[in-house]
């Protein structure tokens, strides 16, 4: 029984396929338009072009061309001190300790090991220095490339306790 089925549903396709393609004709065959004769000016005058020469000047300009994307060599130095081989932000203040002498500060490294510093200290990999130490914070200055090539003086400050929100 159901082979009848089937075979009843691929007749009654057939003749539905075949039936509706039937009194349709092609699209209609039209003479292409004759094309009207454009009068054209009995005087032609010619076009005299001269070539320009075109300068370009790339001064105060950055190159198109160059990546956007090209990472500052960011590696330790050779003959750097530990302080002078990880990134700023990488570093965690412990405590800070003030004397007669001066201010000192205390930090750890992303390595786990501590270190005292001073005012002048050397620390970071863009060349940075302690420019002061406050009760509650340290500045350093580095000195930055862009993606221009220049480069400009950056003050990081590094918090002994991170504010709570």
């Amino acid at each position: 029984m159901s082979r009848s089925i089937i075979l009843f549903f691929v007749i009654a396709a057939a003749l539905i396929f075949t039936g509706a393609c039937k009194g349709k004709t092609g699209p209609a065959k039209t003479e292409p338009a004759k094309a009207a004769k454009v009068a054209q000016p009995e005087a032609e005058e010619k076009i005299k072009i001269e070539d320009e020469i075109l300068i370009y000047n790339k001064e105060g300009k950055r190159d198109p061309f160059a990546s956007l994307l090209i990472k500052a060599q960011e590696g330790p130095k050779s003959g750097a001190t530990p302080l002078e081989s990880y990134d700023i932000s990488t570093v965690k203040v412990i405590g800070v300790v003030w004397n007669a002498g001066g201010h000192f500060a205390e930090i750890v490294l992303p390595d786990g090991k501590a270190y005292t510093l001073r005012e002048g200290m050397a620390i970071g990999l863009h060349n940075g220095k302690v420019q002061r130490i406050t009760p509650n914070s340290i500045v350093i200055k580095e000195s930055v490339k862009d993606y221009k090539g220049n480069i400009k003086s950056k003050e990081t400050i590094l918090k002994l306790r991170e504010e709570e929100e």
